[in-house]
This record gives C-alpha cells, structure tokens and sequence, in this order.
C-alpha cells in the first residue's frame, strides 16, 4: 500500500503532462518528407500532418496536430503539393523545399539537390547531432544515384509506349526518365476535372499507342484508367504506384517499393 501511494502523484503527474513536453522536434507536411529525414537522421522524431490513408486535397488538421505543429523545432513542407491546407499563419521556422515544383520527392534529381539543404536545417536546430547528419548525407546521395539508375532499368521499357496516368503524381519523374507521357486526365491539385470528351481523346491515344502503360497512384482515384482499360482496343498494362508511403518509412524504401512493384509488371 505504501509503495502504491507513492506511485499516484507520479500517475496524476503524468495524466496532467501539458502537451508542451510532446517531444517531436520536426514536423512535415507529407510522408515522403519525413522519407527524406529518416536517411539523414534515424533518431530525428518527426510527425507527418498527413494521416495514413487521408486524401492530401482534401485534407483538415486536428486542433491537437495544430498544436504539436506549432511546437516544433522545423516544419519541412512542398508548397506546390500543400499550398492549399489550412496551415496556421507565424509558423516560424520553415523549410520549403520545392516551390516551383510539383511532387518533387519523386524525382532522383530534386532529391539530389534538396537533401544537403535539409541537413543544414537540421543542423541548425540540433547542432549536437551535426556530425551524424554529415555522415549519413553521402550514403543518403549514394542512394539516389542507385535509385536513379534502377529507375532508368525499369522505366527503359516505356521510353518507347510511354504512359497514361489520370493523376500527375508521377509526370516528373516519367518526364526526368525520358517517359513520354501521352496524356493526363487529371490537374496537379484536385483532379475529377475530364469530361466525356477528354475521355474519349485518350482512348484513341491508348488505341494508337499499343503497348502504353496506364499509371495509377494509390492516393488518387483510377475511375478513368479502369474505363481506358476495359474499352482500349488493344492491350492496356494497369500499373498502380505509390507516390506517399507511410510516415517514418525511408524515401529510399519507399522509391525501391515502388520499383520493385513496377519491374514485376514488366
């Protein structure tokens, strides 16, 4: 009974924790970010503001994510891709990593560039921990390279038929590929915006282009593609991708998922 007695101050203690001692430093956007700084930092506490499985166009954060957001250390965002969330005004320290760009973790190149820029951020904001950051930063692009060349393998194919997609999650890197990418259904936002007509105009492109692939994204609806692929007069090869992954996930495992998943529908 005693020991029990001394054990309720800590329960009332730890039940009356104001949430200023959560303890997550950084904070991003989208899960690819959080990708980004696990292969810099494995130790790095990170919260994506993106739930697992939520629409990122339609996307409303929790007031206790509101919170945790304004309490951390760094928010690493990609303004072209989360332009239109609700984030609060003042956030302080922000690292915008692609605001002329679109989806840019897909792409090796951008990735290339923007990870010594999410190093010194992190740095700055824990200095102690600079010599890991520093020696994990030429591994991290020694995977890009390596990630680069395999999609350069598994995409080789479709240089030649290149791909239908209904949603651009994956033009740039098709378009950094040499992939031509022969129509998109849907715009970089909000997509749902072809019209009968359209439809129609990318069914002759799939009629001319025997052998193109119809590139789905797991984060986005695929309606028009199934419709492609059950009217096409030819042979229609459906592949579907995931451009988000899960928060905590390395890029570079989320980028090799991917690859992995496509070379097997070769």
């Amino acid at each position: 009974m005693r020991n029990l007695t001394r054990l309720i101050p800590v329960a009332l203690l730890l039940l009356c924790t104001p949430s200023s001692l959560w303890a997550a430093t950084i904070s991003v956007t989208l899960p690819p970010l959080a990708g980004l700084v696990m292969m810099l930092d494995d130790q790095a506490k990170v919260q994506c503001l993106l739930p697992a499985g939520a629409d990122p166009h339609h996307f409303q954060m929790q007031p206790r994510t509101v919170e945790r957001l304004q309490q951390s250390a760094l928010l690493i965002r990609a303004s072209r891709d989360d332009g239109g969330w609700p984030l609060p005004p003042l956030l302080g320290n922000t690292l915008d990593l692609w605001p002329d760009i679109d989806h840019g973790w897909v792409s090796p190149d951008a990735v290339r560039k923007a990870l010594p820029v999410i190093a010194n951020a992190l740095i700055r904001i824990q200095p102690e921990r600079e010599q890991h950051i520093r020696a994990h930063l030429q591994p991290a692009l020694q995977q890009v390279e390596q990630i680069d060349r395999a999609w350069q393998q598994v995409l080789k194919q479709a240089t030649t038929t290149g791909v239908i997609m209904q949603h651009p999650s994956w033009r740039r890197l098709m378009q950094e590929m040499g992939v031509p990418v022969l129509s998109t259904l849907e715009s970089g936002h909000h997509g749902h915006e072809f019209g009968p007509h359209q439809l129609e105009q990318t069914l002759a492109t799939l009629n001319q282009h025997p052998g193109a692939w119809l590139l789905a994204d797991t984060g986005h609806s695929a309606a028009a593609l199934d419709w492609l692929a059950a009217h096409s007069d030819v042979p229609a090869r459906r592949v579907t991708l995931d451009a988000l992954g899960a928060c905590g996930e390395p890029w570079s495992k989320l980028m090799l998922d991917n690859i992995q998943l496509l070379d097997g529908q070769r």
